[in-house]
C-alpha cells in the first residue's frame, strides 16, 4: 500500500483523506434545539408603541400612536412625490 501512496499525486492523497474522513462521520442529521421564538422577535409596532405603554396600558392609545406613525409616513411620502413633481421633475426637463 506505501507504494501505491507515493505513487498518487497530491491531489488524489488528499481526495482520499476526505473520503476516508467523510466515511468516519455520521450521517444522521443532527437534531437542532429550537428556540423559543417570542424571545427573539422583533415588532416594528413595540418600538412605535414602546413610550405610549409607559404612560398607559390602553391598548386604545397603542393604536392611535401606530395610526399617527402610519400618518406622519404617508405624509412624508406625499411631500417627497410632490417635491419630485414640482421640483426635480421639470429641472430634469431642461437639461
Amino acid at each position: 500500500m506505501d507504494k501505491s501512496d507515493d505513487l498518487l499525486p497530491k491531489k488524489q492523497k488528499e481526495f482520499l483523506e476526505f473520503l476516508e474522513k467523510a466515511s468516519e462521520q455520521d450521517l444522521t442529521p443532527k437534531k437542532y434545539e429550537v428556540k423559543d421564538k417570542k424571545a427573539d422577535a422583533f415588532h416594528l409596532s413595540s418600538l412605535i408603541t414602546k413610550n405610549i405603554s409607559l404612560f398607559t396600558k390602553d391598548p386604545n392609545y397603542k393604536l392611535l400612536a401606530w395610526l399617527v406613525v402610519q400618518l406622519v409616513i404617508f405624509s412624508l411620502f406625499i411631500l417627497t412625490v410632490t417635491i419630485m413633481k414640482n421640483q426635480l421633475i421639470p429641472y430634469l426637463n431642461s437639461i
